[in-house]
């Protein structure tokens, strides 16, 4: 019962907070990411039939594999969007502009996600971009060392192709930048998390390749 009357203050403040944005939720779900049909079973229909559906209405993104769309690609190539790791991904998007001004990344549960969500348009709201990713490239599957960048694929779609260069360990490059750690397992991810001062607390992507482990709460 506690829980859900948090889920019900935090959806309100939500509400609030949202009114009058004129932006868009743009969800990038992958096509076998558990963690977006997961997003899309809790959140999604409740999402839809509350007020917050208008303010910030959601668009779902389809990626399937390594493709994405022709046009989110294009706004990928134009640099409008920053690098895409994993699915599910959550844009906060200005249809104005045609860019990204906000994100969060990857899903848990349902109040983290409203909780997160309301923490992203504050500070939206307030100039700042959260969870900003540089650079345009597109979605880092897991032993790709290098950034990979977006070519037209087939059926309409662009696809990604894997950069060269393998998996970077531990103290290769920057140990402060946590994009150069990405792992396979849970313990390793946990293991960089406690060097990095995160306090062991660690996230997950889905990806083409299946499930990667980074270091680090999801924003």
């Amino acid at each position: 019962m506690k829980k859900l009357i948090l889920v019900s203050i935090i959806f309100c403040f939500m509400l609030i907070s949202s009114k009058g944005f004129g932006h868009e939720l743009l969800v990038l779900s992958g096509e076998k990411s558990q963690n977006s049909k997961r997003w899309e079973k809790e959140v999604l229909p409740e999402y839809k039939a509350n007020n917050s559906g208008q303010n910030l209405p959601v668009k779902i993104v389809p990626v399937k594999g390594n493709f994405f769309p022709d046009w989110f690609a294009k706004v990928l190539d134009d640099g409008n969007v920053g690098e895409i790791i994993g699915t599910p991904t959550f844009l906060i998007w200005d249809p104005k502009e045609k860019k990204e001004v906000g994100r969060i990344e990857g899903y848990t549960q349902k109040s983290r996600f409203f909780s997160q969500l309301t923490e992203a348009i504050d500070l939206v709201k307030q100039g700042q971009h959260p969870g900003k990713r540089e650079g345009s490239g597109g979605h880092r599957d897991e032993g790709s060392g290098s950034d990979q960048h977006m070519e037209e694929g087939s059926r309409g779609d662009h696809r990604m192709d894997e950069g060269s260069g393998g998996h970077r360990e531990e103290g290769s490059g920057n140990k402060n930048n946590i994009m150069d750690h990405i792992y396979k397992t849970p313990e390793e991810a946990k293991k960089a998390s406690q060097m990095l001062g995160l306090g062991g607390e660690i996230h997950t992507h889905e990806t083409a390749d299946g499930t990667i482990y980074m270091p680090g709460s999801t924003m």
